[in-house]
């Protein structure tokens, strides 16, 4: 193979990567609404805060999420965002919250080091 072919393969390689990395899905409509409900009942967020978080699910682990805050906040999640993400995890009794910060000290306690980089917040 010639030198360009290589550097070529490496590129596509290179660039298929992340996509890899962050296999993680949106939440479906009812896992948004209970996750949603629980991060309020155990006062992480206000029922405001909870209407703008994108719901993240690992499909490394489904009983793992995340809620983050949108890249672009509209006028009224402006009023009420902060910062951080939340990781829930879903035991017997319903989603149960883990851990929150906007910067993680990796590995997590009770998060598997697969989940923690599916959903983005280790490497």
């Amino acid at each position: 193979m010639s030198r360009v072919r290589v550097l070529v393969v490496l590129l596509v390689a290179l660039a298929l990567t992340p996509a890899a990395a962050f296999a993680h899905r949106r939440a479906s409509k009812t896992e948004r609404t209970a996750i949603l409900a629980a991060v309020v009942r155990q006062h992480q967020l206000s029922g405001a805060q909870a209407a703008c978080q994108v719901v993240s699910i690992s499909t490394v682990n489904q009983r793992y999420a995340s809620l983050a805050w949108p890249r672009k906040l509209s006028r009224a999640c402006q009023k009420v965002a902060a910062n951080g993400v939340i990781l829930e995890h879903r035991g017997a009794h319903g989603w149960q919250f883990v851990t929150v910060g906007s910067s993680f000290r990796c590995p997590i306690k009770h998060v598997p080091a697969a989940v923690a980089r599916d959903l983005g917040v280790c490497s």
